[in-house]
């Protein structure tokens, strides 16, 4: 979980359409600091993002990059 902070664009480097097939590799979306949407949530390995496409989802960081300049 990030804990405070401000948001974070964020880009889904991994195709993790087995858990929604609106989860490909290139989606954008937004860390949500302070929040835990699941048990993984729970893990220091794991932050809350809304992605661009209406799901939110725990993710691993290591599934995730810091999106710089809004590429």
């Amino acid at each position: 979980m990030q804990i405070e902070g401000k948001p974070v664009r964020v880009k889904l480097i991994k195709d993790l359409t087995r858990y929604d097939k609106r989860l490909t590799a290139g989606q954008l979306g937004t860390t949500i600091p302070n929040v835990k949407l699941s048990f993984w949530g729970n893990m220091d390995t794991f932050v809350a993002v809304e992605f661009d496409c209406c799901v939110q989802m725990d993710i691993a960081y290591k599934s995730i990059e810091k999106v710089v300049d809004g590429t």
